[in-house]
């Protein structure tokens, strides 16, 4: 099963698409209301979850500033409808699952690339 933190940019029918398909997700917008990213990033360290975000921000932080992440979720399709962006997280969900953690993923509308973090 899968750990998920989702970032409160992450629409709600996506995280309950994720919580349908067996994956632990904790949203932000739940608990963790206007956390800085640097909390979320050790919040989700410490519970063992892949951060799923839109925030480019965490590239950042985990690249330049050498933040510590258990591994990145990275939607790059904010131009799509939430059905949409639903369907195309299914379409990578098989790269995401083999790639359960110390990876940066990003998803975008024709691709998904998976870097090592370390």
């Amino acid at each position: 099963m899968l750990k998920l933190l989702a970032d409160e940019n992450i629409a709600r029918d996506l995280v309950q698409w994720l919580r349908d398909q067996g994956c632990d997700v904790l949203h932000t917008s739940e608990s963790l209301v206007q956390e800085t990213d640097e909390v979320l990033l050790q919040t989700a360290e410490a519970e063992e979850r892949l951060l799923f975000t839109q925030d480019k921000d965490f590239g950042e932080l985990v690249f330049r500033d050498h933040l510590n992440s258990h591994g990145i979720i990275l939607l790059r399709i904010s131009k799509l409808t939430i059905p949409q962006r639903i369907a195309r997280v299914q379409e990578a969900w098989s790269v995401i699952q083999s790639n359960p953690s110390g990876r940066f993923i990003v998803i975008t509308e024709k691709k998904v690339r998976v870097r090592p973090l370390q």
